[in-house]
């Protein structure tokens, strides 16, 4: 099945380069420069669209980049998140130089060698970045994807509501965590009926639910898959699995709203907006949204409270790779942009953010170097720091690309279930493993 899924792929890029070459077009992967005038231009592949709020954020960090280098034009193209399309692109020769890709699709797209060894030309730079977040560019202790910018998940939470609480800070553990939400989780107009809850959380099927579950699967100690022999097996229906989920369940059922098994993220979001719960799990754009919506609170971040085996937040990075036919003037222009956008100064920029609808602007994502404590932005900003130190304790909600095939067609709707009461944790837990062994062993 593998073979034929590779066959079909190799088919596509070589009838590609076939209708590139019969229409006169040169292949991207080339050696020449582009220009007569002793100038090299590339081009450089993001995932959002080139006339959105975050293009032009990016257009803006480009364009400082020509300035430094004038012998060098960067023209920015946008694309989908997609491994077999980008794959097709590299193989037919027709892939941008400088590609802004998914962590996870780092490894698999390099395990068919679809990007340059950045090794050697990177090795220093890595050093900026925190090794857990270098480790899921790298594969056989070579680096394909080069760390630029993203997010992690960490607790975000009022810190008006905390105050007015008598609560001095944000929780540490497990332990703390049910016990301030249990803090906070009550009726403020003195009808008798719960109007404020300490915790939103996931509870739809949807995406969402997964990598929050996971994150408490990771803090428990506990996998989400084991390797055997040339294939993986589910992994979560362990002791840790158990204790991660009977945990997850004990929070929704105590201290979350009761309308919880209908909330996808933005749900959650909503309610934290609107004072309905006094923490959430988010990126740096929990923070923002607050800001966007006239600051009715005094919002704050901390890092995701420790479980039995410490922390593990969700991460988002994208890294910066080239694809391996690339080479002479175009290979070394598409590094030295690479290098740039690692540098301080620009991933400084990347807090710039995008324009909101008010004419101000927000960040999207944050950077990934761990040295920019010191910098104006956090400076004034420092509660956006944590999301680059979640890097440090990275929680995989999507170890092995069958997985995701797994999580669509059976984890979510398990863990739908046991948020409503449908399944017990034991039983969603068990269908999790048959079902889903079934999908990862016809892989």
């Amino acid at each position: 099945m593998k073979n034929a899924k590779w066959f079909l792929v190799l088919l596509l890029g070589l009838l590609a380069v076939m209708a590139g070459c019969s229409s006169g077009e040169k292949a991207t992967g080339s050696e020449d420069s582009g220009g007569s005038n002793g100038e090299t231009d590339i081009k450089m592949q993001i995932v959002w669209g080139t006339d959105s709020g975050r293009g032009k954020a990016i257009q803006t960090i480009v364009d400082e980049f020509e300035k430094e280098n004038e012998k060098i034009n960067v023209e920015l193209v946008s694309t989908t998140q997609n491994n077999q399309k980008l794959l097709t692109q590299v193989l037919s020769g027709q892939a941008p130089e400088v590609l802004q890709v998914p962590y996870r699709q780092v490894r698999n797209l390099a395990t068919e060698g679809a990007f340059m060894d950045l090794t050697e030309d990177f090795s220093d730079d890595a050093e900026n970045f925190y090794d857990e977040l270098v480790n899921l560019g790298t594969v056989d202790d070579k680096l394909y994807g080069f760390p630029w910018l993203g997010h992690t998940i960490q607790l975000v939470y009022n810190k008006t509501m905390f105050e007015e609480a008598g609560i001095d800070g944000p929780p540490e553990n497990w332990d703390e965590l049910y016990a301030t939400a249990k803090k906070l989780t009550k009726d403020t107009d003195g009808d008798g009926k719960v109007d404020q809850y300490g915790l939103g959380l996931v509870g739809k099927q949807h995406p969402d639910i997964a990598w929050l579950t996971n994150m408490f699967v990771n803090q428990a100690g506990g996998d989400i898959v084991n390797k055997t022999g040339d294939g993986y097996e589910v992994a979560l229906n362990s002791p840790e699995g158990k204790e991660a989920l009977k945990f997850y369940k004990k929070l929704v059922n105590e201290v979350a709203p009761p309308d919880t098994g209908n909330k996808d993220g933005g749900g959650v979001m909503a309610d934290f907006r609107n004072e309905v719960v006094a923490m959430e799990f988010q990126g740096p754009w929990g923070i923002t949204d607050i800001w966007k919506n006239g600051n009715p609170f005094e919002v704050a971040a901390a890092p995701v409270p420790a479980g039995p085996e410490g922390r593990a937040a969700d991460l988002g990075p994208y890294m910066l790779s080239i694809p391996d036919n690339v080479s002479g003037d175009k290979a070394e222009a598409s590094k030295k942009l690479i290098e740039f956008l690692g540098s301080k100064k620009a991933q400084e920029m990347v807090m710039l953010g995008e324009k909101g609808e008010d004419g101000k602007y927000y960040p999207f994502r944050v950077p990934m170097r761990k040295d920019l404590a010191d910098s104006e932005y956090f400076q004034e900003h420092p509660e956006f720091l944590v999301f680059i130190e979640g890097l440090k304790y990275p929680s995989i909600s999507s170890p092995v690309e069958a997985w995701a095939r797994v999580e669509q067609e059976v984890y979510q709707s398990q863990l739908n279930q046991m948020v409503t009461g449908e399944k017990s944790v034991e039983e969603a837990l068990q269908t999790v493993e048959e079902k889903g062994n079934q999908i990862l062993n016809s892989n």
